[in-house]
C-alpha cells in the first residue's frame, strides 16, 4: 500500500508542478491568450490521482486478504471469480494470488472511484468500518457532510471538464475556472488521499 500512496503523491506533485507553467504564461506571457485549459487539466488530473489511489489500495488490500495478511470484510467474502480463474488456481498454472489479482483488476476496471458513495462501496472490500466518511472527515478535521459535498462538487466539475469540454449545455461559452479554486481542489484531494491511505493501510 505504501507504493500505491507514493504513486498518488507523485501524481499530485506533478500536477502541482504544472501550475508553474500556468503561472508563468498567465503572469509573464499574459492574455489575450487563454491558458485556462491548464487549470482544467490540473483539476481533472487531481481527481484521476484519487481514483487511481482507491483502485490501487483496494487491489493491494484484497491481495493481502487473500494471502491471509488482512481480515476479510463481508464484501470481500462476496467477491466472485469466474470458473476459468478457479480452474487455473486448481491447476496451479500460475500462483493463485496472481490469478486473483487479475480478477480484481478486471472487475474494478469497470468502476470509477471519484465520488463518496462509490469510494465507500469500493473500500468495503478491504475496510470493515461502517462509518467510513465520518472517519475520513474526522481525520481531515471537517464534518462528514462538508467533506462528501466538497468531493461531489469536485467530481461533478471534473465530469463537466472531461465529458463536456466545460461548456454549458445551453450556450457555446465555457465555464469560468479560477486559479485559486484549482489550488484548493488539489490541496483537498491531496489531504483526502492521505487520510484514506492512513485509515486503510
Amino acid at each position: 500500500m505504501n507504493v500505491a500512496y507514493s504513486v498518488f503523491s507523485a501524481i499530485i506533485q506533478d500536477t502541482k508542478n504544472s501550475d508553474i507553467l500556468y503561472t508563468y504564461l498567465h503572469d509573464v506571457v499574459k492574455p489575450p491568450y487563454d491558458y485556462s485549459d491548464l487549470l482544467r487539466w490540473q483539476w481533472a488530473q487531481a481527481v484521476s490521482a484519487l481514483d487511481k489511489l482507491i483502485h490501487d489500495l483496494i487491489r493491494v488490500g484484497m491481495i493481502y486478504t487473500f494471502l491471509g495478511l488482512r481480515q476479510p470484510t463481508q464484501k470481500y467474502l462476496a467477491f466472485t471469480i469466474d470458473l476459468r480463474s478457479y480452474e487455473e488456481m486448481q491447476r496451479n498454472e500460475l500462483p493463485a494470488a496472481n490469478v486473483f489479482e487479475r480478477q480484481i483488476t478486471q472487475q474494478l476496471s469497470y468502476l470509477s472511484f471519484q465520488e463518496p458513495t462509490k469510494i465507500a462501496e469500493g473500500l468495503s472490500l478491504i475496510w470493515n468500518e461502517n462509518h467510513k466518511w465520518r472517519c475520513i472527515a474526522d481525520r481531515l478535521g471537517e464534518t462528514e457532510d462538508y467533506t462528501k459535498t466538497k468531493l461531489k462538487n469536485i467530481s461533478i466539475r471534473r465530469n463537466q471538464i472531461v465529458h463536456e469540454g466545460d461548456y454549458s449545455s445551453s450556450q457555446l461559452q465555457r465555464q469560468q475556472i479560477a486559479h485559486a479554486d484549482v489550488v484548493d481542489v488539489i490541496d483537498f484531494i491531496s489531504r483526502l488521499g492521505e487520510a484514506i491511505y492512513q485509515l486503510v493501510r
